[in-house]
């Protein structure tokens, strides 16, 4: 797909979305384009970062609802 498609399709989308939050959020991913910055990350955190996707590959994973559920009842809620 071409940038000027891509162009064409985004606006289509935000013209017809009617999605406040997500028009938001979409503005706040472009506004600041000129500013961003690179994240440097630590070697620990690269491995960490490895380490969670193989788990997250196998599955081995908790949903929101799983952690939520776990951290009321560690709380005793």
């Amino acid at each position: 797909m071409s940038t000027s498609e891509v162009k064409r399709k985004l606006i289509s989308k935000i013209k017809s979305s009617k999605d406040e939050s997500l028009l938001r959020d979409m503005y706040d991913v472009i506004k600041d384009e000129s500013r961003q910055e690179m994240l440097v990350l630590s070697n620990d955190q690269i491995q960490a970062i490895r380490e969670a996707e193989v788990q997250l590959s196998k599955g081995k994973f908790l949903t929101d609802a799983e952690v939520r559920k776990n951290t009321s009842r560690w709380l005793g809620k």
